[in-house]
C-alpha cells in the first residue's frame, strides 16, 4: 500500500500582485504577471485579463504625467516670457533715460 495519500501537498501559492501607487509599481507588477505565466504559477488567461487591466492603468498614469509635465513646462515658458518682457522694460526705460533729451 502506498503511503502517497497520507502526506499532504502545499497548497499552491496564491498569485497577490502588490501596490499599485505609480507607473513603477505597474511596470513592475506587468513583469511579474507575465514571469507567473511563463513559469506555470499562474493561468495565462487569467494573466492575460491582469496584464490587459495593468497595461490600460499605465497608460492612465503616463498620460497623467504627461499632463503634469506639459502644465510645468508651461508655467516655465510663462515665467520665461514674464521675465523677458520686464527685462525688455528694463532696457527701454533705461535707453530713454540716457537718450538726450531735444
Amino acid at each position: 500500500m502506498s503511503k502517497d495519500f497520507d502526506q499532504t501537498q502545499a497548497a499552491p501559492r496564491k498569485f497577490k500582485l502588490g501596490p499599485l501607487a505609480n507607473l513603477n509599481q505597474v511596470t513592475k507588477r506587468l513583469a511579474k504577471t507575465i514571469r507567473a505565466m511563463a513559469d506555470g504559477t499562474l493561468d495565462s488567461q487569467v494573466g492575460a485579463r491582469i496584464c490587459n487591466g495593468l497595461g490600460i492603468m499605465r497608460a492612465c498614469l503616463e498620460t497623467q504625467k504627461l499632463e503634469q509635465l506639459e502644465a510645468r513646462m508651461d508655467e516655465i515658458a510663462d515665467r520665461i516670457a514674464h521675465e523677458r518682457t520686464g527685462a525688455a522694460r528694463e532696457r527701454t526705460s533705461t535707453y530713454e533715460a540716457q537718450r538726450p533729451s531735444r
